[in-house]
């Protein structure tokens, strides 16, 4: 309970920074022309969500991971409005070096099944397979400067 109460003072938090932002380059608090930025990441368990999510907001953007490998409503993570969706996609020998889990192959199909439409949806997709979390962090940078044009 205190992990998603903290998640939520994150999600506040990062959402007035985003209103701030957007005002100070709106025209006359205008914010009609002003994009909306919203990154939602979206991939099974272990994957690195968390870690890109966090280093997101490190670089100021309003990041968020979005449960949707536990949700059998395929459309959910759109329910979070995302301006920018990333998927992150791992098998399970990386997995299992990433940490100590309790279900195999068939689960991770089955949340896999359950991220098919994230995943057909996303803007960039990144295997984190044998991949340093600073590398995965890079491209997804790389792509949201590119994209916003910074």
């Amino acid at each position: 309970m205190r992990g998603q109460l903290e998640e939520a003072r994150k999600r506040r938090e990062f959402e007035n920074r985003e209103l701030h932002r957007r005002l100070q380059l709106s025209q006359n608090g205008d914010l009609s022309k002003v994009p909306y930025q919203r990154i939602v990441v979206v991939g099974p368990c272990a994957s690195g969500k968390s870690t890109l999510v966090e280093a997101l907001r490190e670089n100021g953007y309003n990041a968020h991971a979005a449960a949707q490998e536990h949700s059998y409503v395929k459309s959910m993570w759109q329910m979070t409005r995302p301006s920018h969706l990333i998927y992150l996609d791992v098998d399970m020998p990386n997995i299992r070096q990433r940490r100590r889990v309790s279900w195999g192959q068939e689960y991770l199909t089955e949340e896999n099944e359950r991220l098919a439409h994230a995943r057909q949806h996303a803007d960039l997709i990144i295997s984190t397979n044998d991949r340093e979390p600073g590398q995965v962090v890079q491209q997804a940078l790389d792509f949201l400067k590119e994209d916003l044009g910074q």
